[in-house]
C-alpha cells in the first residue's frame, strides 16, 4: 500500500525542472495552442524560456515594464488542469486564457469572441480538485475589461462555458441540456483552468474564439475568419494587461 501522501506535487516537478521561485511573471497568457503561445511571445522584451516539459513550454519576458509569462497550457481538462497547477504554484497572480469554443447560440459565428462569465465544469478532472457542487468563478473585473477592449475587434459575446471530455458525443441529448443551464459556447480547457485557478485563489478569466457552432452546424477549423480572429486576439490581449 502507498504510505507517502502523494507521489508527485507541483513543486517538486518544478524543481526537478530547475525553476525557481520568481521565474515566471505575476501575469500569465496561456494558450492550448503552441503558434497562439509563440505570437504572444513576440510582444515580449528579453524573453527567456522558463522550461520545456511534456511539450508544454513557457517564455517570461516584459511587456511595459510588466513581468510577463506566455506558453502553452494544455488541450484537454487533464493536461490543463496539471499545468494550470504547475502555473499557480510557480507564483502567477492572474492568468488569462487564450482558446477556441464551439458557439451554443444560433446567431454565433466563426470569428466573434466570447468572454467567459460563468463555468459549467462536465468534465472529470475538475473533480479531484473539488466538491461536484463547488462554483467555478472568473475574476469580473478582468472579465469586463476583457469585454470593453474587445468589443472593439468584433463582436464579443459574454456568458457560460460548458467544459466537456467527449468532442464526439456533443449530441443534442447532451447539448441541449447545458444549452438550458445557460451554456453559450463549449470547450475542453476553460473549467480546469479557472477552477484549479479558484483552489490556488489566482486571478484568472478566459477569452474564446467561436471556431464552429452547434447548433447551425457551421465549421471554420479552417477558416481565414478564425485565424484573423486568433491573430487579433494575441494582439489584443496585451491591451489588457498594459
Amino acid at each position: 500500500m502507498m504510505q507517502r501522501d502523494v507521489h508527485l506535487h507541483a513543486k517538486g516537478l518544478l524543481e526537478s525542472l530547475q525553476f525557481r521561485q520568481g521565474d515566471f511573471g505575476e501575469i500569465g497568457i496561456i494558450s492550448g495552442q503552441m503558434q497562439r503561445a509563440q505570437r504572444c511571445l513576440q510582444y515580449l522584451e528579453n524573453p527567456v524560456k522558463n522550461f520545456t516539459f511534456l511539450g508544454y513550454t513557457f517564455w517570461t519576458g516584459s511587456y511595459k515594464g510588466k513581468k510577463v509569462t506566455v506558453g502553452n497550457g494544455g488541450f484537454y481538462a487533464p493536461d490543463s488542469a496539471f499545468v494550470t497547477e504547475i502555473l499557480c504554484v510557480g507564483g502567477i497572480k492572474t492568468l488569462i486564457r487564450l482558446g477556441s469554443c464551439g458557439g451554443m447560440k444560433q446567431e454565433m459565428t466563426v470569428g466573434d469572441f466570447v468572454v467567459v462569465d460563468k463555468v459549467i465544469r462536465g468534465d472529470g478532472a475538475t473533480r479531484y480538485y473539488v466538491d461536484d457542487n463547488f462554483i467555478s468563478h472568473v475574476d469580473k473585473d478582468l472579465s469586463k475589461k476583457l469585454v470593453t477592449i474587445f468589443e472593439k475587434q468584433g463582436k464579443v459575446y459574454q456568458g457560460a462555458c460548458w467544459t466537456t471530455d467527449a468532442m464526439f458525443k456533443e449530441t443534442k441529448e447532451i447539448v441541449n441540456p447545458y444549452i438550458e443551464k445557460g451554456a453559450i459556447c463549449v470547450d475542453m480547457v476553460t473549467s480546469p483552468f479557472v477552477t484549479v485557478s479558484n483552489v490556488y485563489k489566482t486571478r484568472v478569466a478566459a477569452i474564446l474564439v467561436v471556431s464552429d457552432n452547434l447548433l447551425t452546424g457551421e465549421m471554420g477549423f479552417a477558416d481565414f475568419r478564425l485565424f484573423d480572429a486568433e491573430e487579433k486576439m494575441t494582439k489584443t490581449i496585451f491591451e489588457v494587461i498594459s
